[in-house]
This record gives C-alpha cells, structure tokens and sequence, in this order.
C-alpha cells in the first residue's frame, strides 16, 4: 500500500460520514385491565381446583361431616342438664357427661382445620355460639389481675369442701409419705379454713386405721371448737358458733347419699344456712370399673354390656339424684333463709339437673363464675369429671376458689373465700 493510501485512508471520520439514525424507543407492554385480571384470577383458582386430587376432596368431605357430627354433640350434650329425668329419659344425664369429650373434639379439629378447611371451621364456630352457656360453664374465662379483695369494712371468711372417703389414705404406700399422721387432717389444719365440710366422714376422732393421733386430733380440736357429726357420715368443723338444722330424710330418696343442714353466726351477726351434700353415686363395681377401664384404653368393643352394666346404673343414679336435689330445695325452702351455702360431693358435673334445680332458686356455681378454665375434683377410676361443687345465694360474694392437689382421697379437696356483704 502507497504512503498516499495510507493518508487518505486516516482522514476517513467514520461516525461523521454515516448516519445511525434516532435510537429505537423502550418497548411497554400494555397493562391488562381489571376485567381481565380478575379473569385471570377465576382461572387460576378454577385450575387449582381442577388440579386437587381425589384424597384432599375425600379429606375435606370427611372433616365437614365429623364438624356436623361433633357440633351437634357438643349443643345436645351441653344442654342436657335441662331436661328433667323424672319427666324425661334419664338418658340426658348421661349424655351431659359426654360434654366434656364433645368440647375437646371441636378443639381439636377447630385447631387441625384453621388454615385449610375454611367450611368446616365456619360449622365449628357455630357449635360453639349456639353452645356458649354449656361451655363457659365448662371452661369459664374469667381474668383478674391479682387477688379480689372485699369492700372496706367487709368480713370474709374461708369455706373447705373435702370428701375424705372415710378418712382412709387412697394413694399407694410408696407414695404416702410421712405415714404418722392422716394426711387429710393435716391438709385440713393447715387450710386456714374457718368453716369445713366433709362428706364420708364416718370417725371424726382418734383412729389407728386412718393414722389420726391423738396430737393431730387435740391440734384439730383446738382450731375448730365446734363439731357436729350429721347425717351417716357428714362431719361440720366452724371456728364460728353452729347449729345443727334437723332433717327428717326421706328414706327412699337418700338411701345411698347423705345430707348434713347447719346454721352459722358470722363474726358480723349475719345468720347463713349451710348444707353439707353428698347425693347418689354410680355405684359402679369392681366389674364395671374393669370394664369402662377397657373401654376408654379401646381394649372391648362390648357396647351391649357397656350398656346394661355402665349406661344403665349411670341413668338410674342421675333419677335418684334429681329427686334428691328437689327434696334439698324443699329444706332449704323451710329453713334456709336469705344467705344460704350449698356444697359438698354431688357426683354429677356443672350444668346437671341437680345444680340447674338451685339456680332457679336462685343460687350460683362459685366455679363458673370466678374460675377459669377445666376443674376437675375426682381423680380415681378414670372418671376425670367436676363432681365437687359450691353454690351461693343472697349476701355472699366468692373471692376465690382453690383446687387442692392431695390425691390422699379419691377426690380434691376445694377451698372458697367469700366475702360478707350483709349488715
């Protein structure tokens, strides 16, 4: 190459002798509409649906039907204490204890459900709506920050409710502890209680076979100055003067239960009608018991004779006891009076016949109004149920209610602080 085409060549401006032109514009994709987005949705979620297989669909079907099965259980099973078993089968009164079962059931799918089965929580909350009274009454949700403390002025004193089974340690040797005194009395002593009632209290007293000492008696006697015995077995312990209320028991009613009637003075004057309850127990045998034990371990599947042995005894007790709580509400018709404590073992849970008999007379479970959360007094047996109760009426107001943990008896011992609003 010349020294001439060399020089022509590097005077060549490239980018001044070519013309690029203007650069191409940004391209923008058009918005879809809203018409056409939700479109889009709907067909999205049409082929979600398309795409479940036949096991979710089976899944959610079977949820939905155990959610009817179970609401529907929970709303009968709630309100069954309303229905008189000496108008009507005694049957309800089985089926009230069911409730329990009912309610932990709709917990638990309510809870396995939450975020996937928007149906079957819808029926769930419904149960519970229409069940709201049976189950705050089952787990009330009462909140308070600290202790509840009486009006200026106001006295209160200390109740103790404590079905003993004879005086008798239930719990296994191993497991008793110090064994030189009763472990009952001594739970007693150092309750502070001012007024305790117990049910199967045959000996109140020095007793070898139950370890009573004589030093553990002369300390009960000491605190309690006033003792009464009453009934077959129903013992009074008052740091205040008592009376007894003489009953004349119908035989029929109260063959197998117990009834003890008192009338306190309080440190302020006020009179208050005490009656000591222990009303019909199932009864069940060492069979029965053998046999509800397989039932609820899914060991049998002998429904027949769950039926004639357990079914059976549970509907006859839940009659007897019906006719026992309104022989209870004539006495305390007759000897009552305004102020008046009904408490002791009624072997039956909150909302049966026998409780709703005394609330239309106007009195209220302490439980419910000023617990929270399940409470269960018996703890033998399997039978994990409230069967231990306190109710009120008239110048009386609860602070408190104390669940003991002993298990030196077949029950808990139940302890409620109430305060005097009377002049």
């Amino acid at each position: 190459m010349t020294n001439n085409q060399n020089k022509n060549r590097q005077n060549i401006d490239y980018d001044k002798d070519f013309d690029y032109g203007d650069p191409p514009a940004p391209s923008r994709k058009k918005k879809p509409s809203k018409a056409a987005r939700a479109h889009g949705r709907r067909r999205k979620t049409v082929v979600a649906k398309n795409m479940r297989g036949p096991w979710q669909r089976f899944a959610r079907t079977l949820f939905l039907i155990l959610d009817i099965l179970v609401g529907i259980c929970m709303f009968l099973s709630g309100y069954a204490g309303m229905f008189s078993p000496l108008q009507y089968s005694p049957l309800w009164g089985v089926l009230l204890l069911c409730f329990p079962f009912a309610f932990w059931a709709a917990v638990i799918l309510f809870v396995v459900q939450l975020f996937w089965h928007r149906r079957g929580i819808l029926v769930l909350a419904l149960a519970f709506v229409a069940s709201w009274g049976p189950v705050t009454t089952y787990f009330p949700l009462n909140v308070h920050i600290g202790a509840r403390k009486p009006a200026e002025g106001n006295s209160t004193f200390r109740l103790l409710t404590y079905n003993t089974a004879n005086l008798l340690d239930q719990r296994p040797v191993e497991d008793r502890g110090d064994t030189t005194c009763n472990a009952m009395i001594e739970y007693i002593i150092q309750s502070k209680a001012d007024v305790v009632c117990l049910q199967e209290a045959e000996k109140i007293g020095v007793f070898k076979k139950g370890n009573i000492t004589r030093e553990q008696f002369g300390t009960l006697n000491a605190i309690y100055p006033h003792i009464i015995i009453s009934g077959k077995a129903q013992v009074i312990l008052s740091k205040f003067p008592v009376e007894s209320i003489h009953l004349l028991l119908v035989k029929n009613d109260f063959s197998n239960a117990d009834l003890g009637a008192y009338r306190l003075t309080m440190p302020n004057g006020q009179k208050v009608a005490l009656f000591n309850v222990h009303l019909q127990s199932i009864g069940l045998n060492a069979s029965d018991k053998s046999l509800y034990h397989d039932l609820t371990e899914l060991k049998t599947d002998d429904l027949r004779g769950a039926k004639s042995q357990l079914i059976s005894k549970l509907a006859n007790a839940n009659e007897r006891r019906a006719r026992q709580a309104q022989q209870l509400l004539r006495f305390i018709r007759h000897y009552g009076g305004p102020d008046v404590i009904v408490c002791g073992d009624f072997n039956d849970v909150s909302g049966c016949f026998a409780i709703r008999t005394l609330e239309d007379a106007k009195f209220k479970d302490v439980y419910p109004q000023i617990g929270f959360g399940p409470m269960i007094t018996f703890n033998a047996n399997r039978f994990y149920f409230c069967i231990d109760h306190v109710l009120y009426r008239g110048d009386l107001k609860p602070l408190s209610i104390k669940k003991g943990s002993t298990k030196a008896s077949d029950h808990y011992p139940l302890t409620v602080d109430f305060e005097l609003t009377g002049d």
